[in-house]
């Protein structure tokens, strides 16, 4: 497997409240959730190792949103 080179990708919630940085290829491939809240809201997902990850915003800003049977968990900004 080619070896690609990695940039840094930043993000935020649509409130801004939480933001973060991520190293990724420059060309990202994301996968569709099937979940009913994923589909709806035409989520897509992007997998990356933790020490890819730096969450920029304070870890109080986000809290975990679950539905129906608890078993699929969001990272969501709280409120």
């Amino acid at each position: 497997m080619e070896s690609q080179t990695l940039v840094t990708h930043r993000g935020q919630c649509h409130c801004g409240r939480v933001s973060y940085e991520v190293d990724a290829p420059a060309i990202i491939e994301a996968q569709a959730c099937n979940c009913s809240i994923c589909s709806m809201k035409g989520f897509l997902h992007m997998i990356v190792p933790r020490e890819r990850f730096r969450l920029l915003s304070d870890p109080e800003a986000i809290t975990t949103y679950t539905f129906n049977t608890h078993v699929a968990q969001y990272a969501v900004a709280a409120l």
